[in-house]
């Protein structure tokens, strides 16, 4: 089966983008808890706008669902499944018009719900450390920024990407189908075509008094209608030939009633 290079690329750049943002959170967290050992333990990164502050969070953003892990674990392999099985059917509908934001989009959303994801497994708990010092805002992570930015280019693909793909998909469904019936009336020409071939053969043969039983036989040696004639050839036999020798059997048969008549 042979893949379409617009559908194969769409699954490179979702599962290349999924790797790099995987293995950046998990990278970034491992630096971070080696220099901040401790709990809230902080180091200075952008004074007055960003630093580093290392937490262990049991919930989501702002502490909901603080302490239930196992139900954050089920929820996100849901979403991530389901959104999974989208872009696999985009793909599967779209073809050459798949679209590579939808695949940016997969691959962002994956490495962030990923790297998430083997944390709570692993540890029991999320590890953040990013915090804007300018404002009230939870810390969080590299894996929180790719969840984030993916469904921002998720959001702009449902809006504006998506009725564009799928016009595009429904004009090429209709020329598909346009195309198909072209195919079909040809074919369908092309039998009253070949009918129209037979019927005339057939006239021929009843004006040249071809055997009727010979010309069906030439039809079925024939592979096509054009060459009827050329099989009635090799195998000639008419009517008038059946007469003609029925009529030299008839005068021999009245020569030898009159020589049997003569001898007696």
């Amino acid at each position: 089966m042979k893949i379409n290079k617009k559908v194969l690329l769409c699954a490179i750049i979702a599962v290349a983008v999924f790797a790099v943002m995987l293995v950046f959170d998990l990278l970034s967290k491992h630096f971070i808890v080696k220099a901040l050992p401790n709990v809230g333990d902080s180091m200075d990164f952008l004074p007055g706008f960003i630093n580093f502050v290392y937490i262990q969070n049991t919930g989501a953003a702002w502490g909901i669902f603080s302490g239930r892990s196992a139900f954050l674990i089920i929820m996100s392999l849901i979403v991530l499944g389901l959104y999974l099985w989208f872009f696999a059917y985009r793909l599967k509908k779209s073809g050459s018009h798949s679209s590579v934001t939808l695949a940016v989009s997969v691959g962002l959303i994956s490495g962030g719900c990923i790297g998430n994801l083997v944390d709570r497994l692993v540890f029991g708990y999320v590890r953040d450390f990013l915090n804007f010092q300018f404002m009230d805002f939870p810390v969080f992570n590299v894996a929180d920024v790719s969840l984030t930015i993916g469904i921002i280019v998720m959001v702009v693909y449902f809006i504006f990407l998506l009725p564009r793909e799928d016009k595009k998909i429904a004009v090429r469904a209709d020329f598909m189908n346009d195309k198909l019936f072209e195919s079909k009336m040809s074919n369908d020409d092309k039998k009253v075509d070949n009918k129209n071939i037979c019927d005339f053969h057939k006239e021929k043969s009843i004006e040249s008094n071809i055997d009727e039983k010979k010309f069906n036989q030439a039809v079925h040696n024939s592979e096509n209608y054009d060459n009827i004639d050329e099989n009635l050839e090799k195998n000639p036999q008419n009517k008038n030939n059946e007469i003609s020798q029925n009529s030299t059997n008839d005068t021999k048969n009245h020569t030898n009633e009159d020589s049997n008549g003569g001898g007696e």
